[in-house]
């Protein structure tokens, strides 16, 4: 197992389900409230849980398993860390397969 050092403060969370291709809330990356108003959220940690997703963080929007499937593979229980304001702001993800129902935790540093 790799060991990352922690850069940043994480200060907010949220739990995304992947039926549609998904972002991060806006607020969550650009906060409205407490001490990191004004500031971009320039990490975060997703977990993926329940089923595996795809997906992208330079813009193109990922889509399910197919023959020309987009996106990175992420399997269920596995985790992955965005580093960068731009790629946090263009992340998305979706069920890898159209029928399963992903959920990815995700954790914002600042």
């Amino acid at each position: 197992m790799r060991v990352f050092p922690i850069d940043g403060v994480a200060t907010t969370y949220e739990s995304l389900t992947t039926a549609t291709a998904v972002g991060f809330t806006s607020a969550k990356i650009l906060p409205v409230t407490g001490n990191y108003v004004g500031k971009q959220a320039r990490a975060v940690l997703i977990s993926v849980e329940t089923a595996d997703i795809r997906f992208t963080f330079d813009g193109t929007t990922p889509t399910t398993t197919a023959v020309s499937a987009v996106g990175h593979l992420l399997r269920n229980g596995q985790s992955y860390e965005i580093f960068g304001e731009e790629n946090v702001a263009k992340f998305q993800c979706i069920n890898a397969v159209a029928a399963s129902g992903a959920v990815v935790k995700c954790t914002f540093r600042f």
